[in-house]
């Protein structure tokens, strides 16, 4: 394990200066953009990358515990650079592990390249891979992508942007590839990996789908717990000293368990992750049912929490008689 963790990166100095975005797309788009380049000055972003390349070679359970962190301030600008950290954490799996497929990824995020994911509009951010988008062959050129949205997401100011394809009918593919922009990505459209559609068969797919889930989790627990907090914070001030008190009300202690047992199944995923996977991860059956199982319990248990925090606001406490 790193012996400087991510979050030893973002001090409270650091972290008051993020996150303070206007009104509109535009203004949040701004602040996200300038957040992200603080962080890129601390190193932040190159902390999933191995030490010989710069990075502090993290595992992904001081990942998800780091993006925690920066959600506790800015959550817009960790959900935009959870992207970045999951496809950086995976490549750097994938070459610890002997292949050096994705070793371009670990050399361009070194130089300062900010990666992204495709079908990440706003209000879909649960989706790590939109399983509809279709592509064909399209000879040199590699893929064609034709699904709307391909390019859409929460990282604004991309160098790279992933995408993911079917491919096929009998014995459909799955493509995973990376579009770049500017005149510093060359080429740039590379394909990352073809493989049979279903579950992640190598180290890179697999760690991609277990480093994305887990800290995309982490960013939406994080949000329903500072929400939480502040709707406790805001309760306590208002309620009336002459009846019981508003933090023993039931959605108050029901909101809390529902945030631990959110908490206790991400680690269930991050802790036992090991810094270098098996060469040909076992993600079938148990392994890869308890991971998408603790993205769903996540969700689910956010929304949850957030339907509470509501019916704490509405509460009207009852003076005694």
């Amino acid at each position: 394990m790193a012996e400087i963790r991510p979050r030893d990166l973002l001090s409270e100095g650091l972290l008051a200066r993020l996150g303070r975005t206007g009104t509109g797309d535009a203004e949040v788009a701004r602040t996200v953009a300038r957040d992200i380049a603080k962080l890129g000055a601390v190193g932040y972003l190159n902390v999933a990358l191995p030490p010989e390349f710069g990075g502090l070679g993290c595992t992904l359970r001081q990942a998800a515990c780091g993006q925690r962190r920066l959600a506790r301030y800015a959550p817009r600008t960790a959900m935009a650079v959870s992207a970045h950290l999951y496809w950086t954490g995976a490549a750097a799996d994938a070459y610890r592990s002997g292949d050096d497929s994705v070793r371009w990824i670990i050399l361009e995020a070194a130089r300062g390249a900010l990666f992204a994911a495709g079908h990440g509009e706003p209000g879909s951010d649960l989706k790590f891979a939109d399983p509809h988008s279709r592509c064909e062959p399209a000879g040199e050129m590699g893929y064609r992508f034709r699904t709307r949205g391909l390019l859409s997401g929460v990282t604004p100011a991309w160098d790279w942007m992933a995408v993911h394809g079917i491919t096929g009918d009998q014995q459909p593919d799955a493509v995973l590839a990376f579009a770049g922009r500017g005149t510093r990505c060359t080429p740039a459209f590379r394909v990352a990996r073809v493989l049979p559609a279903g579950a992640p068969s190598d180290v890179f797919t697999a760690s991609a789908v277990t480093w994305g889930n887990s800290i995309l989790a982490s960013v939406q627990y994080s949000h329903a717990r500072n929400a939480f907090n502040d709707a406790v914070v805001a309760l306590d001030r208002r309620h009336d000293a002459s009846a019981g008190h508003p933090l023993d009300q039931w959605p108050v202690a029901e909101a809390s368990l529902r945030l631990d047992a959110m908490k206790a199944k991400i680690a269930e995923i991050t802790h036992p992750w090991p810094l270098i996977p098996e060469p040909v991860p076992d993600l079938g059956g148990q392994r890869l049912i308890g991971l998408y199982t603790m993205r769903h319990e996540v969700a689910d248990g956010a929304a949850h929490v957030h339907a509470l925090i509501e019916a704490m606001s509405a509460a009207r406490p009852v003076a005694a008689v």
